[in-house]
C-alpha cells in the first residue's frame, strides 16, 4: 500500500514515467517526462522535457529541482523534445538516456522519427552534454522506432540494453503495429549496441521495459507493461528470458494505506529502483482523463 505522499504531480504540467538513482549526497533523485498541459494531452509528442526532483526517502515526496534536457530545436535530431529518460550511474559518470523526434506532416511520422540518445555529465544534477547522433536507430528485429530504452552493466562489464520497437516495417496507411522489446550489446554505456537476433518479448505487445542485473542472484530481470498489468521477466544471461516466477506484478489497481484504491487508466512506464542489492520502489506513471503523475510503490 502507499500514500498521496508517493505521487508526484507538478502544477500546470502532465508529469510521467519517473526514474530513480541515489547520489553520493545520500538523497534519492527523481528524472522523470513533464510537458505543459496547455499543449494537451498529446503534447509529449512534441513539447515533453525531463526534470529532475529530490527526496530524502526513495518514495518521496520530491520536489521538483530543475529541467535537464528540452527539444534542442532545428538541425538536431532531438529537435522537438527530450522524453521518457533513464538516468544511470557507471563508473561515477551519469549517463540520461532518453527519447526525441522531429517535425512531420502528421502525428505518425513525428512519432516514427523517434530515436534514442544519450547524454552524458559528471554531475547527476548536470549539465549534460549531448551528441550530434542518436545511439540507437531502428534496425532489425526492430522497425521504424527506436524508444524507451533501458540499459545494465552485464556480469562481464558489457552493457546490456533493451528498447521497443515495433514489428515490422509500415507504410503510413498501415495500422499501429505490434511492438517488441529488443535486446542489443556493447562495449561501453553509449553503444554502440549489437541487436541480437532474438527479442526478450516478441508473442505479446508491450512497452517500457526497464532491466538491471541481480548480482545477488545472478539473474537479470526487465520490467514491463502489457497495457492490462505490470509483468516481470528474467534471464541467467541477458539473452535467453522467461516469464519470472511473479510474472504479474500488479494490475491497474493500486492500494492505498487507508484502505482506497487508485485506479488509473494508464498505468506504465515501469522501472525498478535497486539499492543494497534489493529492489526497494517500483516507480510507475500513471494517468486518469486530465491527471497525469508519477507513482512510486515502496516493494517489500
Amino acid at each position: 500500500p502507499f500514500s498521496d505522499e508517493q505521487i508526484h504531480r507538478d502544477e500546470g504540467y502532465y508529469c510521467w514515467g519517473p526514474n530513480l538513482l541515489k547520489a553520493e549526497d545520500g538523497r534519492y533523485y527523481m528524472a522523470y517526462s513533464r510537458w505543459p498541459k496547455a499543449t494537451g494531452v498529446g503534447g509529449w509528442l512534441t513539447d515533453s522535457e525531463i526534470a529532475l526532483a529530490v527526496a530524502d526517502q526513495p518514495v518521496g515526496p520530491y520536489t521538483h529541482l530543475s529541467v535537464l534536457l528540452q527539444g534542442r530545436g532545428p538541425g538536431h535530431w532531438d529537435e522537438l523534445m527530450a522524453h521518457n529518460p533513464k538516468l544511470k550511474c557507471f563508473d561515477g559518470r551519469y549517463y540520461l538516456y532518453y527519447i526525441s523526434s522531429r517535425p512531420g506532416p502528421t502525428k505518425g511520422h513525428i512519432r516514427d522519427s523517434q530515436r534514442t540518445g544519450v547524454a552524458v555529465s559528471d554531475s547527476l544534477t548536470g549539465p549534460y552534454t549531448r551528441f550530434d547522433e542518436p545511439i540507437v536507430v531502428p534496425a532489425p528485429p526492430i522497425y521504424n522506432v527506436a524508444v524507451n530504452p533501458g540499459v545494465t552493466r552485464m556480469a562481464d562489464g558489457r552493457y546490456l540494453l533493451i528498447i521497443k520497437g515495433d514489428v515490422t516495417p509500415k507504410e503510413p496507411t498501415e495500422p499501429f503495429p505490434q511492438r517488441l522489446q529488443a535486446l542489443g550489446i556493447g562495449e561501453s554505456p553509449m553503444g554502440p549496441f549489437t541487436f541480437l537476433p532474438d527479442p526478450a518479448i516478441a508473442d505479446i505487445d508491450t512497452e517500457d521495459a526497464s532491466i538491471w542485473y541481480d548480482a545477488w542472484r545472478n539473474v537479470y530481470y526487465a520490467v514491463f507493461h502489457a497495457h492490462k498489468y505490470i509483468g516481470l521477466i528474467a534471464s541467467d544471461d541477458g539473452i535467453a528470458w522467461r516469464r519470472a516466477q511473479h510474472y504479474t506484478i500488479t494490475e491497474k489497481r493500486l492500494l492505498k494505506t487507508d484502505g482506497s484504491s487508485l485506479e488509473p487508466q494508464r498505468l506504465e512506464r515501469p522501472s525498478v529502483f535497486v539499492e543494497d542489492g534489493e529492489p526497494k520502489v517500483l516507480c510507475l506513471g500513471g494517468s486518469r482523463e486530465d491527471d497525469w503523475y508519477c507513482v512510486l510503490l515502496p516493494l517489500g
